[in-house]
């Protein structure tokens, strides 16, 4: 029986439907099954676009500075110290399609609003098995919650991005979904069972930037108490945090067991004896002195584990670490100038639409709450990644990607056609 095109084009629906909600039920589960449902979704998306011939009406926001930092990437490998080892690390670059895959297949607010709330309700249950493996082996330095992933880090940068769209949608979503607060909670305390430090702070950051666009006033007012609590108060701090810290471990009970970390490492943290900023530092300095020798295209992917030898290691961290912790110097060695602006420029861009598209809402509540998710959790993205290269995080990113796609998914049914806006929005088409 030969399918009519009508019959195809409603197959290949289903199938871009199905992968969509498998890519995001999956996403903090298992890294294969997000990839094979995004590679299927993409494959299904594309086949529909070409039979219908819509591709100029598909929607691209960011095409182009992101077409330049891939462009960026190619020169660095071209150029690169080891070309062939170099050469793998560009698959990494299909990670964007997701992006514009989500945009442009994800057509209603309800479907929209459904793949988030899914990937609110993983993460949570995700966080539930955290909780498990946070009684079974107890929450320590040497032990930390890893959840549902093989890497803590990977398991709170997810985390912290997922606490902030679900804080958004209930704090701006009509009707009120109180239940989520719930998923908040689970969230939250899984994050902090992780003992990821970036992580909280991605947080933080995002959390400062509602507080920004509710009362900016109170923002000010924090940070100002925070600077005289560090630099004013130190000693101070830190002489109450070691009473505490000696208290705690004075009671024997396994409940307190985090929070005893939580204490020592900010101590730690205060008087500038905490090891992991250290090593932090020791790879930043290396860092800089590899790109002061490849400035403009960098020494490619993975360069350090050919060029670590060449330079001075005295704490002996970078031989055995590598990579920078920080996605800014990463960037700035494996691309050099060339794909550190051009990777800067897709979040002035992505900030630069978002601010534009908040402008043109119409006054319409219901879609603030997916602008200030979407911007809090690329704002929590970027600030964890000063501490840690979580744009390799291949887990991380595609989580990042379907959250900056949501602003620009769904109808657009209500929203100023402003001329600004006209380089991404675009037509809307329907397969009947």
């Amino acid at each position: 029986m030969i399918l009519s095109k009508n019959n195809i084009l409603f197959n290949l629906d289903k199938i871009v439907t199905a992968t969509l909600f498998i890519f995001v039920a999956a996403s903090i589960f298992s890294i294969s099954i997000t990839q094979i449902a995004a590679g299927l979704g993409g494959l299904a998306w594309a086949i529909k676009t070409h039979l219908n011939h819509t591709w100029k009406e598909q929607k691209w926001p960011l095409a182009i500075p992101i077409l330049l930092f891939a462009l960026a990437c190619l020169i660095a490998v071209v150029d690169a110290y080891d070309v062939s080892y170099s050469f793998a690390s560009l698959k990494k670059l299909f990670e964007f399609l997701i992006f514009f895959w989500i945009i442009n297949c994800v057509k209603t607010r309800k479907l929209r609003d459904s793949l988030s709330l899914v990937l609110i309700v993983s993460a949570t249950c995700a966080s539930l098995l955290g909780f498990y493996q946070a009684w079974m082996g107890g929450v320590q330095i040497e032990s930390r919650v890893e959840g549902t992933l093989s890497v803590y880090m990977t398991f709170a940068g997810i985390l912290m991005m997922v606490s902030l769209l679900a804080l958004a949608r209930v704090l701006w979503r009509r009707p009120k979904e109180a239940w989520l607060w719930a998923c908040i909670g689970i969230i939250l305390t899984s994050l902090f069972f992780t003992l990821t430090r970036q992580a909280w702070g991605g947080f933080f950051v995002g959390l400062l930037f509602f507080i920004f666009c509710s009362k900016r006033k109170y923002v000010l007012v924090l940070l100002l108490s925070l600077f005289v609590a560090v630099f004013y108060f130190k000693k101070e701090v830190q002489s109450e945090l070691l009473e505490l810290e000696i208290e705690l471990k004075l009671t024997p009970n396994k409940s307190f067991i985090a929070l005893d970390h939580l204490i020592l490492r900010t101590r730690l943290l205060l008087s500038g004896e905490d090891k992991t900023l250290m090593m932090r530092v020791a790879l930043w300095k290396a860092g800089w002195e590899v790109f002061k020798d490849y400035p403009l295209t960098g020494c490619g992917f993975r360069c350090m584990d050919k060029l670590v030898s060449k330079y001075p290691d005295p704490t002996g961290w970078v031989e055995r670490l590598r990579g920078m912790h920080n996605n800014f110097i990463q960037i700035a060695v494996d691309t050099g100038l060339l794909g550190l602006s051009t990777w800067v420029g897709i979040w002035f861009y992505f900030f630069l639409l978002l601010y534009q598209r908040a402008k043109a809402l119409n006054g319409d509540a219901d879609e603030r709450w997916v602008v200030l998710g979407s911007a809090a959790g690329a704002i929590a993205f970027l600030a964890a990644g000063l501490f840690e290269t979580n744009f390799y995080d291949s887990e991380v990113a595609m989580t990042l990607y379907f959250l900056m796609a949501l602003p620009f998914s769904g109808t657009q049914n209500g929203i100023r056609d402003d001329a600004s806006l006209s380089g991404y929005q675009g037509k809307q088409h329907y397969v009947s």
